[in-house]
């Protein structure tokens, strides 16, 4: 198995110290939810604003920090 590079959520939760089943709680998805939005199997900017909110909202952080937005200065960079 090759490592994928980590998730902007994945990556903000560690930080924040909290559990993968912490998020799900704090937002009533399911763990399952969670655990596919981190490992890429379900794409976070393809979501609802709803979830994205949720889950910004549950992590104290704006929405923009779990996108995977291109910089428009260097828009080849993703």
């Amino acid at each position: 198995m090759t490592d994928k590079k980590e998730t902007k959520l994945k990556q903000v939760r560690k930080a924040k110290g909290i559990t993968q089943k912490e998020l799900a709680e704090a937002t009533g998805m399911s763990l399952r939810t969670v655990q596919h939005l981190e490992q890429g199997a379900r794409d976070l900017n393809g979501a609802a604003a709803l979830t994205v909110y949720a889950i910004a909202k549950a992590l104290g952080v704006e929405m923009t920090e779990l996108l995977d937005i291109p910089d428009e200065e260097n828009p080849e960079e993703e």
